[in-house]
């Protein structure tokens, strides 16, 4: 799925994600962002969206900001929000480290990676790199500190 999104052009793309989510992609987008979004929206119709606790979380988060004068009066724990989103069961992660593309699918209890069951991210990650790795920085679920 993914190399066929990345072997479109980008007006080709901004056609699949008006299809996908009934409205226009940002002008600014570039294709990168336009794939990534439309996996996204695919796997979410798929196998489900967000939670309805993690819907409520963000909106509650979003409303703290909307409400705010500045980055400053954003409460610290309503952003510690998004480090406790939870990966369905069903959602496949897909990363390419040193030109070898690695699939792994989240189970109801940990993950599954090459046929064999790991309890964390991490596990996989650094069975893929042979260092250590936080499991969700290298999977992209969570931006390096």
């Amino acid at each position: 799925m993914i190399n066929e999104l990345q072997r479109l052009s980008r007006d080709e793309l901004i056609k699949k994600w008006q299809k996908l989510f009934k409205n226009e992609p940002p002008k600014s987008g570039r294709k990168e962002f336009l794939i990534k979004h439309i996996i996204w929206q695919i796997q979410a119709k798929k196998y489900g969206g967000y939670s309805t606790q993690t819907i409520k979380q963000l909106e509650k988060l979003a409303n703290k900001i909307s409400k705010s004068k500045s980055v400053d009066d954003i409460d610290v724990k309503a952003v510690k929000i998004f480090s406790k989103l939870e990966i369905k069961a069903g959602t496949k992660l897909i990363r390419e480290f040193k030109g070898q593309k690695h699939e792994v699918a989240a189970l109801e209890k940990g993950f599954e990676y090459k046929g064999k069951k790991y309890k964390s991210l991490s596990a996989i990650a650094n069975e893929i790199t042979g260092t250590r790795w936080n499991g969700k920085v290298f999977f992209g679920l969570r931006k390096p500190r």
